[in-house]
Order: C-alpha cells, then sequence, then structure tokens
C-alpha cells in the first residue's frame, strides 16, 4: 500500500509447515500478505456486548465464570452417550451450554468457579440463553483444575506454542475476526499475526510531515479533527487493538485506501494538463442540426450542451463525463458535440459497449443526419471483409467524418486522419487503457477531446473515487411528452398475478404496442429459449415473438432488431443486451423474469427501454423468492422511486465495497481497497482527494512512487469497477 511492503515469506517467522500451508490455500504467502489481511470485525473483551444488540445464529464471544456442570446420558438410535450440560455467567446473563464427547476432558477444564474464554452460536432453548457447542479455553482455572482448550480456539493455543502465551493472546481487550478463507481461520491468524507483527521491524512513513518537510500538505486528520496516527501504528493496532479500540487504525487505513486511488486519479489529471488539443468551435453545421431536430432541445439537454461546446472550444483536452437519465437524451447532445469537431474539420469516434447498439446509434445518427453531408461510417469487429476494408479507408482518408463502433475501433489496424473527438456511450464498460488507447490513435502532437456518456447514476464518491478525473456535466430531466411508467413486483407464487402478466401483454398488442420479456440466461431451464418456446406455445400463441441473445451472429441479431424496431414483433424475449441504448418507443411493456438476478442500477436501467414515447408504460418485476428475502426488498425498492441517484446509494450501500472497488482479493490485498466503505466515507474520500492534488503539486516523484504498484498492475481495476 503506497509503495510499502515486506516481500520475506511467513517460513522464518513461524513453523515451515503451517507457512507452506496458509501460501498455498488461503494465498498469505510474505509478511505483506499478512500485514494487509485486515480483521473484518472485532469482539471486545473488556465487557461483553449486551445480548439484546444479537440474534439468535449469531457468534458470541465472552469471558465468563463457570457456575454449575454436570454429566448427563442421552438415549439415542445409536444408544447411550454421556455429555456435559453447564452454566456460565459473563458479568451481564447467566446462560446454558452443551458439549458432546469425551466428558471426563471437559470436566477436567470446566470446574465451577473456572474463568474461561467461550466462542459459539446463540440459541433460545425453553425461553433460556443458549450457546450452542461452544469452543473454549480456560483462562484461569480453580484450584485442582486444568488449563486446556477445546474447539477452534484450541487452535491459538497450538500456534501460539504455550498455554501461557494463548491466555496472553486472550486476555488482550480486543479480539480480532478475520475474514473466512480456506484452508485456514481466526483463531489460528489470531496467533500467526503475533509472531508476524514481532518480526516486523519499524514502518516507515510513506506521507510526508509538514513539520519535516516544509511545504508539504497538511497532516490529515481523523472526524474528531485529530491527527492520524502513523502508518507504522496503524498496521499493528489494527491487528492487536489497544483498550480503545482499532477505530483510530481504522481511520488511518482507509484514508490510505482512499488516497492510492485519488492519486492516480490526480496524477491523470495532471499528465493531461501537459496536453494540447485542437479547439473545436460550433460552426453552421450544430446550427443545422438544430434546426432541423423535429423537437425543441429540452432545458437539460441544451444547459448541458452550453458547458460541453464550451470545454470543447480549448486548447486543454476537455475529459467530460455526461451523466442523464435512461431516456434523457444524452445522444443528441453527443451528436452536437461531434459535429462541433466536423465544423472544426475534425473526425470523430463514437464508441458503444456492444455491436448491437454501435448499429442502433449509427442509424440513430444517420437519420438525424439526413439534411447534412456529415458521413456516418461503422466499423465492428464482425464486419465482412469488403465492408471493413472500406471502412478503414474512409477513416484514414479522412472521408469519415464520424465513426461509430465498438471496441474494434481502437484496434492497432485503426487509423484516423485526424480525429478530435471521442464519445464513450456507458463508459464503464471500457477501461483506462482502452481509453487511452482512443486518444493515441490520434496525431502525436495533440491530443483529442474525450466524452464519455453513461445513464447509469452515480453516487458522489463513486465519481469522486472511480472517475475523478473526468469533469461531470448533469443532464437534468427528461424531454417532453414521455409516458410515465409503472413498476410493480410480481410474486411467482401469485398464480393469478402470473396470469394477469401474459393477459396485459395481449391487451398492449392488441393495442398496437409492443414488449419485452428479460431474461438472466440464455440457455437451460427459464432461459431465453424455454420462455421463446414456452411462450408461443400458450399465452403468446398467434403473435409475433423473437428472441436477441448474445450467441446470435451479428447479422441475425441486427435483423431481429430491425424486425422489432418497425413493429414487425411484438413481443422481444432477449437478455440484457438491450440494457443500454435500444430506443423502440412503441414497446410500453417489460417483464423481467427471476428479476432477483439482477443489480439495482441494472433494473433501472432495463426499464428505461419502454416508457420511450407518448404512452404510458409498465414494468413488472417476477421473482420466485419469498417476501422476507433480502432480494425481494431490494426489487420493492426499485419499484417505489423513478430517481436514479436514489437507486444507485441504495445499489452502493448494498454491494460489499469489494464488489464496487473490483476488488479480486487473491494475493492483491496491498492494493486492495478493504476498509473504505463509498457509502459510509464521503468525508475521508475528500479529504484525500484535496490532500492528492496538493502531494502531486508538492511532490510528483513521490506521488508516483506512491501509487507504482497500482498504476503498473491494476489501474484497469478502477475503471472497471
Amino acid at each position: 500500500m503506497l509503495g510499502w511492503s515486506d516481500p520475506r515469506t511467513l517460513s522464518g517467522i513461524i513453523t515451515p509447515d503451517r507457512a507452506r500451508r496458509l501460501a498455498d490455500k488461503p494465498g498469505i504467502k510474505t509478511v505483506t500478505d499478512a500485514v494487509f489481511n485486515y480483521p473484518r470485525t472485532y469482539v471486545r473483551m473488556g465487557s461483553t456486548q449486551a445480548l439484546d444488540e444479537f440474534s439468535i445464529g449469531e457468534k458470541y464471544t465472552c469471558v465468563a465464570k463457570i457456575l454449575t456442570l454436570a454429566r448427563k446420558d442421552n438415549f439415542s438410535a445409536r444408544g447411550p452417550r454421556q455429555f456435559i450440560t453447564f452454566t456460565f455467567d459473563d458479568g451481564t446473563v447467566t446462560m446454558d451450554s452443551a458439549l458432546f464427547g469425551n466428558p471426563r476432558m471437559h470436566e477436567a477444564y470446566l470446574q465451577p468457579g473456572t474463568i474461561v474464554l467461550l466462542h459459539g452460536k446463540l440459541d433460545v432453548f425453553r425461553d433460556r440463553w443458549q450457546l450452542k457447542n461452544p469452543s473454549y479455553v480456560t483462562m484461569f482455572p480453580v484450584e485442582g483444575g486444568k488449563f486446556g482448550a477445546y474447539g477452534p480456539l484450541k487452535t491459538i493455543v497450538d500456534v501460539a506454542g504455550s498455554e501461557l502465551k494463548a491466555e496472553e493472546l486472550l486476555t488482550r481487550p480486543w479480539m480480532p475476526s478475520y475474514r473466512r478463507m480456506p484452508g485456514t481461520s481466526t483463531a489460528e491468524l489470531l496467533g500467526v499475526m503475533d509472531f508476524v507483527l514481532a518480526a516486523l521491524p519499524h514502518v516507515p512513513e510513506v506521507l510526508p510531515h509538514p513539520q519535516e518537510h516544509p511545504g508539504a500538505p497538511p497532516w490529515p486528520v481523523d472526524e474528531e479533527g485529530e491527527d492520524l496516527i502513523s502508518f507504522d501504528a496503524a498496521l499493528r493496532s489494527i491487528h492487536q487493538p489497544p483498550s480503545d479500540g482499532p477505530f483510530t487504525a481504522e481511520s488511518r487505513i482507509k484514508f490510505n485506501e482512499a488516497l492510492q486511488l485519488q492519486l492516480v486519479m490526480a496524477l491523470r489529471r495532471a499528465d493531461a494538463a501537459k496536453r494540447t488539443a485542437v479547439p473545436l468551435v460550433a460552426g453552421r453545421g450544430t446550427e443545422e442540426l438544430r434546426e432541423s431536430l423535429p423537437f425543441t432541445l429540452s432545458p437539460g439537454q441544451a444547459a448541458a450542451w452550453e458547458k460541453i461546446s464550451a470545454a470543447l472550444d480549448s486548447a486543454d483536452p476537455a475529459s467530460l463525463m455526461l451523466q442523464g437519465e435512461v431516456g434523457s437524451g444524452k445522444t443528441v447532445v453527443a451528436l452536437l458535440a461531434m459535429l462541433q469537431a466536423v465544423d472544426s474539420g475534425m473526425q470523430c469516434a463514437f464508441v458503444a459497449p456492444t455491436e448491437v447498439l454501435a448499429v442502433q446509434h449509427a442509424r440513430t445518427l444517420t437519420r438525424l443526419l439526413e439534411t447534412t453531408s456529415v458521413g456516418v461510417t461503422v466499423l465492428t469487429g464482425s464486419q465482412k471483409t469488403a465492408a471493413r476494408k472500406q471502412a478503414l479507408l474512409d477513416i484514414v482518408s479522412g472521408q469519415a467524418n464520424i465513426v461509430v463502433g465498438t471496441h474494434a475501433v481502437i484496434q492497432d489496424s485503426v487509423e484516423f486522419y485526424d480525429l478530435g473527438l471521442v464519445v464513450v456511450d456507458e463508459q464503464h464498460r471500457f477501461g483506462v487503457r482502452q481509453r487511452d488507447r482512443l486518444r493515441e490513435v490520434a496525431p502525436v502532437d495533440r491530443t483529442p477531446h474525450m466524452m464519455v456518456m453513461t445513464a447509469t447514476p452515480i453516487p458522489r464518491t463513486v465519481a469522486m473515487t472511480m472517475f475523478g478525473d473526468l469533469t461531470p456535466v448533469r443532464l437534468e430531466g427528461l424531454p417532453q411528452g414521455r409516458g410515465e411508467v409503472s413498476t410493480t413486483v410480481v410474486p411467482e407464487y401469485k398464480p393469478r398475478w402470473m396470469d394477469r402478466i401474459w393477459q396485459r401483454m395481449r391487451e398492449e398488442i392488441d393495442a398496437g404496442r409492443q414488449a419485452f420479456i428479460v431474461v438472466p440466461k440464455i440457455e437451460g431451464d427459464r432461459g431465453v429459449r424455454w420462455w421463446y418456446e414456452r411462450l408461443l406455445a400458450d399465452p403468446l400463441s398467434g403473435y409475433h415473438v423473437a428472441m436477441l441473445h448474445g450467441k446470435m451472429a451479428a447479422e441475425d441479431k441486427d435483423q431481429v432488431m430491425q424486425d422489432f424496431a418497425a413493429g414487425k414483433v411484438n413481443v422481444l424475449v432477449a437478455t440484457t443486451v438491450i440494457e443500454v441504448g435500444v430506443d423502440v418507443p412503441n414497446a410500453t411493456m417489460m417483464v423481467i423474469v427471476d428479476a432477483e438476478n439482477f443489480g439495482v442500477s441494472q433494473l433501472h436501467q432495463l426499464r428505461g427501454r419502454v416508457g420511450r414515447g407518448q404512452a404510458n408504460a409498465v414494468c413488472l418485476l417476477h421473482t420466485s423468492v419469498d417476501e422476507d428475502h433480502p432480494s425481494y426488498r431490494r426489487l420493492e425498492a426499485v419499484a417505489a422511486t423513478h430517481d436514479g441517484f436514489e437507486l444507485a446509494e441504495l445499489d452502493l450501500r448494498q454491494r460489499a465495497e469489494g464488489d464496487v472497488l473490483g476488488q479480486d482479493q487473491s494475493g492483491a490485498g496491498a492494493r486492495r481497497a478493504q476498509l473504505l466503505d463509498l457509502a459510509d466515507d464521503q468525508n475521508i474520500i475528500i479529504q484525500a482527494r484535496d490532500y492528492a492534488e496538493q502531494l502531486v503539486a508538492y511532490d510528483d516523484a513521490l506521488a508516483r512512487a506512491l501509487v507504482v504498484d497500482i498504476e503498473v498492475e491494476d489501474q484497469e481495476y478502477i475503471e472497471r469497477s
């Protein structure tokens, strides 16, 4: 993290056999791996949490005094066997427990009066709390009793090497709990980390302190305004918290995690500021388009276009992110920007994530430009040889004014005559390297302007963290005359509701409308083919039903979309290939099958495919999960609002932090955010952004050194997230 690592293997710190096993299964090979494997939760040992903070089935750890102990008989089908029952008091409650197997051993360790550490799952039996099959370690045996351990906590004794050392570990004020990994356990890691931290030399501070380095940024502070602790202290106390807890260590590590992401973005902004671009000046082409449009730009479109136009009319390369709700009219704004480039004698590249969307964009642009002399060229990976050769020739000769395509546009074989602007649709599907490659196809002495578009609402902290090198432009509102979309959750266990789906769909079709049915998979039970055949056989027999999915040939996909757009297809059964950009104003109904398999933002995107005309529309979220399932509540939240940014915040809070940050924990813990929470740590992220800007200005070389491991290996994951 931030340039620090300790590549020593664990074999010289713990027993070689244990080191080999940890390196094999969980992948903890080095000191760096061990140190950056932070605990997920903690149990405070000094004062047990009140039981009303827990639920049945939760893990419970406490230091307690054994009150009673008895041996009992259990008669079962396998014959009689004995077990131990005991009661204990942890200072807040008296609880019962039972242990099976080797009663004599348990009797020696759990004599009444013994102080033990207990860990197990909570349950209730006959209205009394019960700790099921607990693990334990005797901490203070009574006279004549024995010091011993049982269950997972016995592992701590084994790793520590002695009962005395294990007792010292288990009487610390806070016990960490590590995330579950194959081949190891919290108990083992607790002992291992004691050896690792003892062998860890002082970790040098990675950030310059202004007292020692005049001109350095002010030292970061926590939410109480106190200086963050040193990097060395944070790495140690995150694993072995002091009596006041792990909170100061968490604050410092969260700041470091936010800072490494913000430094990458700050350096990208600094590098961009050194480049030059050709100023793009709006001319007659943009005016003619606005005059020829069959509609007036919405206030939101006009405001966004004004900001974008001003940014493009500069020698500083623009890096813009146009955010707008599904159906807000981003394509028209993008076309105005591209015509500003054409007016200035430059070419444009319009890149879409799928061929279906690229072809549709090309058709839309061609239709809007039919009264002009501006040419639109399509370039995709599945084009036939002759068409591709002609497209490449038009691009390199400058005959192609606007090039619309997929990732094929960034291949080495593509050479532009004079590229002035790159527009990327649904930019989260294109990584940093792909975006940089698009800019590299321009002449060496200048950089194209860039604008990325997204209909996925992005919470402020995510935008700052993941897209901090881009200037956001919000497209507010929707074009006038759009119909309203109502959303309803339809549980499968209500057959009348299910029957009503197909009845309503027939009503929509009979009224001259069209419908989508979105399915999460192609093959197998309840896949696209399965639904297609089932619907043709009964509820939609007699109607024209087609299917669309990613495994179809490009020509077939294109033909299906043309037929659907032309109204020749009544119902389209598809995967999420229709998630973005598909514009069929006559579609007024969508059924999302097994909707629990989709994320919040994805459901919102899919819903945006209907209600694009003047007629009202309906979106039905079909699900087979019960009403008390978290996924059902998520679907209800989507149905309750059409505010994309509200849904994006909900999506962010429901994701694991690793999902948001593109986390892959296999050996990359040093570089990936583990503790930072984009939903709750906004103040930390804002402070890290300001600090990163100041640090780059103070010492560019130091800033680059702090993120060299990210820049070389992992920048892509930032954008992929």
